[in-house]
Order: C-alpha cells, then structure tokens, then sequence
C-alpha cells in the first residue's frame, strides 16, 4: 500500500510537470508571433507638479523619466555592473536562466540572505512592460513565454537598453538616465565607475536601498557589486580597488536646489489641500517670476552678510506678492537646503510696529483722519509704562506724525481711545488668523503672526479690498485629461470694501517713506503707493 501511495504521488507530480511544460508550449506556440511592444509603459502620473509660466518644471512628486538614452550612449561599466549583479548569464541564456537561479539560491543561501537575483534581465523587463505583480503559476507561466518572445523578437542589447531606461530606482527615478539626474546631477552618460555600482546596488530594494534613503547599505552592496564584476573579469582587482576606495567617501549630489523651493513647497501644500482625497494628479502654473526669485535671495543673502551679525539674526526671510495675492518671490530662509522650514509662512514673530497698521486703519474705520490729533504724553496702563524709541514724549501730534515717526506713547494711547476689540476685528478682516492677545501692548505688536499674513494685510490696503489670500497658483489643471480647473479665490462678497479708508492709510504709509522712520527705503520718482 505504501508503494502504490508513492507511485500515486510520484505520477501526480509527474503530471503536473507535463502538465506545466504543455501549457508553456501552447502558449509560445500561439503567442510566438505575436508583435511586442518596444515602448516603455506610461509612468504613474505625478500627483502633483508644478510648472513655471515658461513651462519648466519647478517641483513634482511623483514618478520621473529622464530623457530615453541609447545603450551606445551610455558608459560600458553601467551595463556590466548591473548584469554583474542581476544576470551574468544574459548573454548565454534565452531568457530564463534555469543555472543561474540554481547558482542565486545557493549563493543567497551561503549568504544567509538575498545578495543575488533569480530572475533574468528579460524576464525582470517582462514584469516593467506587461505583467501585474501577482505571485500566481498563470504569471510565471506568463513571464517564461513573454521572456522567450522577447529574446527572439528584439536581441539581447535592446532588451538590456530598454531595462536601463525603464528599471526602478528609488526616488520615484524609473531608468539610469533619471537615478543619475536624482543621485549625482550628471547625464547618465557622465556615471564613474562607482556611481554606477551604487546605482546597481540599488535595483533590488530601490525604496529602501539607494544613495538617498540608506547610502551605506547601499554602498555595501555596490562593494559587492564592484567584487562580482572583478570575479567575471568586467574589470581588473587594480581598477575595482581604486573604485572601492571611491565608493567609501561617495555621497548622493542632487541638483542643486531650484530658485524658490521653499515657495515650492509651500505651493505643493496648497495643491494637497485643493487636491483633497483625490486619486487624479494636478499641474499648476506658478506665480513665481524667477527673476525676481533670483532678485530676493540675493538681497537677503547681501542683507544678511551686511548686518546679519550686527543685528544678532541668524535667518531671514522675504515675500514679493501683488495687491491681488499673487506671490511673485519667497525666501524663507538663508539655505533651504540646510532648514526646509518656511519663515514666510510658519515662523510666527512679534511684528512690532508694523502691526500699529491696524490700531491706525481702526481709527479711520471710527470716523478720524490723518490730521487728527493726538497726545504723545507718558501713559501708564497698570504697571505698564510704555516709552518711545527715542525715550522721549513729542507733546500733541497729528495721526500722520504718530504714524510716520512711530510713536508708540501717542499709538497706544489711540488704542485705548478705540478699543483693543475693535483693533482685532479689524486685524480679522484684513486675514490675521494667529491669535492675538487682547491686553494694551497689543497696539505695539506684542502677539506673534507670520510674514506671510502680514503682507496679505498691506496688500490688502493696496488694493483696496479685504482680506486679501496669497496664492503661488496662477492656473490648475487635471494632469490626466488637462482640463482647467478654477482656482479658489477671495470673492469680492467675501470682502470688506476699504474705499473710505484706504485713501487716508495710504496718506500714512506715504509719510513714513517720505518723512519718517522708513526714508531708507524711499525710491526716487517711484510713487509706491
């Protein structure tokens, strides 16, 4: 009895082989004909990307392909460091490789974990081009036909070129010409030797090994890398020594950082919240002019190395927008690739006078004018005695004096008069999101905002109307169908008319350039406002 169960067993899987071998060739011999494509698939479209008004790219998330690149065109070492570690057969087998599986699995077995592939080169470009990533016989069975026909239908160098344009490499880079772009900044034909093996390295685990997300587990398996082409005699032991010696101080060199990308970033943001829960990519024009971008960081660079250490700064940051909200240049910080974090948007600050805006606007909403007069005597609200910058009181001033000299007894003696709630009723109209502390020093800019909202609020006076919201998206469209989408802005029936106000605050900002505390940054023959 025993004997008939093995002989049953035995015959079963002996079916089962037939069975399998049968099926493989009925479908070659059905499918040998069969006309391949030689196309790389579509990418996943970027979730989201942002684009100049030129039409350059600014910043995307999402999958990148760099321009397709010919095999001749590429450096010989590439090809050879990835066939070294993926398929040193490619040349010899048909494109499945039943000895250099065996060999994989013994070596990964010594190895006590996955140093080297089982899956040919063709067969890894049949899993890009055509199959689903399901585990199932049906897809092996698949893989092994589609293999052969694509080994017979386009030769071993334009199976290996299309894998070099199309392979995955972490970053969202799909192909060497991408990964050299994202990793070191250079054509692809520009890889050494030892950037090659690093982005070798990086075929098998693209999101978890690679020169960015982990560079020295990725520089381990590029030393194997450099170790298998010596032992298949792509290279010399001289050449792989000097090329190990490299990869020990090799470090990734993206592109340099694009003019903007804290305005960037911020941008992004605004199209995730537009985006919502939607599976569809976005394209938005931007609003930035490069120009001015370029203008902007020179001057803070220029500003900071003048005065920086003077004025005990560290940072700073700088927003260009248009009355209509439309950011044309954003700085947020000395080195964006040394701090992401946006002192634009998020670094919440005490803004000091530049916040008596708002106790003034308040007080020409309430009836007064820039002629208006006004004390500029000692006061004292409890313990708090406020004082002038020049420790010195100025007797009764006009609201245009007050303002153009920034006297802060004969402000906060006007915030009195008005009310503290009504100054931050105001300060809500015009965007002013960041709580603000109801007490006395309030009138002095004691409760902490951003520079961003800030700005919005004197675009606002500019334009007339408030609030006023800044965008960095001039259009939006649907990246799929490129439909043009609307973008969201402040309506006029969500704004506050400033037509009896804006004139006479105009009045008061002019008198600081012209008169006051602000005649350094008066411009001949330019009427600002």
């Amino acid at each position: 009895m025993v004997r008939q169960g093995r002989r049953v067993a035995v015959w079963s899987v002996a079916l089962l082989a037939a069975g399998a071998a049968t099926t493989v060739l009925v479908l070659w011999v059905t499918m040998r004909d069969l006309p391949l494509a030689e196309v790389l698939p579509p990418l996943p479209e970027p979730a989201i990307a942002v684009q100049l008004a030129t039409g350059e790219t600014l910043t995307a998330q999402g999958a990148y392909r760099a321009p397709y690149i010919a095999l001749d065109e590429m450096p010989p070492h590439l090809g050879q460091a990835v066939l070294a570690i993926e398929d040193r057969r490619f040349y010899e087998h048909g494109g499945i490789d039943l000895r250099g599986t065996t060999r994989a699995m013994l070596r990964n077995a010594q190895a006590g974990g996955v140093v080297q592939g089982g899956s040919t080169i063709t067969q890894q470009l049949v899993k890009i081009l055509y199959l689903k990533p399901e585990r199932t016989l049906r897809r092996k069975l698949q893989e092994a036909v589609l293999a052969g026909m694509l080994e017979r239908q386009l030769g071993k160098d334009r199976i290996l070129e299309l894998y070099l344009n199309a392979v995955y490499l972490g970053s969202g880079s799909h192909g060497m010409p991408a990964a050299a772009h994202t990793y070191f900044d250079k054509d692809v034909e520009a890889l050494s030797l030892p950037e090659a093996a690093l982005l070798a390295a990086s075929i098998q685990l693209p999101s978890l090994v690679n020169p960015v997300s982990d560079l020295e587990a990725a520089r381990d398996r590029a030393g194997l890398v450099l170790a298998l082409m010596a032992e298949q005699g792509h290279i010399d032991d001289a050449t792989r020594d000097q090329a190990l010696a490299e990869l020990a101080t090799l470090a990734p060199e993206p592109p340099p950082t694009r003019a903007g990308s804290y305005f960037a970033d911020w941008v992004l943001d605004e199209m995730k919240t537009i985006k919502g829960p939607s599976s569809g990519g976005l394209s938005a024009t931007a609003t930035l002019d490069p120009e001015l971008q370029a203008k902007a960081e020179r001057i803070v660079r220029n500003v900071m190395a003048e005065q920086g250490a003077a004025a005990g700064a560290t940072q700073a940051a700088l927003v260009v927008m248009t009355p209509d909200g439309r950011v044309r240049a954003m700085v947020g910080g000395l080195d964006y690739k040394s701090s992401q974090f946006n002192r634009v948007t998020d670094a919440k600050r005490q803004p000091g006078s530049t916040f008596k805006l708002f106790v003034y606007l308040t007080a020409l909403a309430l009836g007064a004018d820039p002629d208006t007069r006004i004390s500029d005597g000692p006061i004292a609200i409890g313990d708090w005695k406020p004082e002038n910058f020049d420790r010195r009181s100025h007797g009764t001033v006009t609201l245009r004096e007050a303002f153009a000299s920034s006297y802060n007894l004969a402000t906060v003696r006007l915030a009195q008069t008005i009310g503290i709630e009504q100054i931050i009723e105001i300060a809500r109209c015009f965007g002013i999101e960041a709580p603000l502390q109801a007490t006395p020093s309030l009138a002095l800019g004691t409760s902490e905002v951003t520079l961003l909202d800030m700005t919005e609020a004197f675009a606002g006076v500019a334009r007339g109307r408030a609030p006023v919201r800044a965008t960095g998206i001039e259009a939006l469209r649907l990246t799929e169908s490129g439909d043009a989408l609307s973008v969201v802005r402040v309506g006029e029936d969500e704004q506050t008319s400033l037509s009896r106000t804006q004139e006479p605050m105009l009045d008061l900002l002019r008198a600081v350039v012209e008169e006051g505390t602000g005649r350094a940054a008066a411009i001949k023959g330019l009427d600002i406002l």
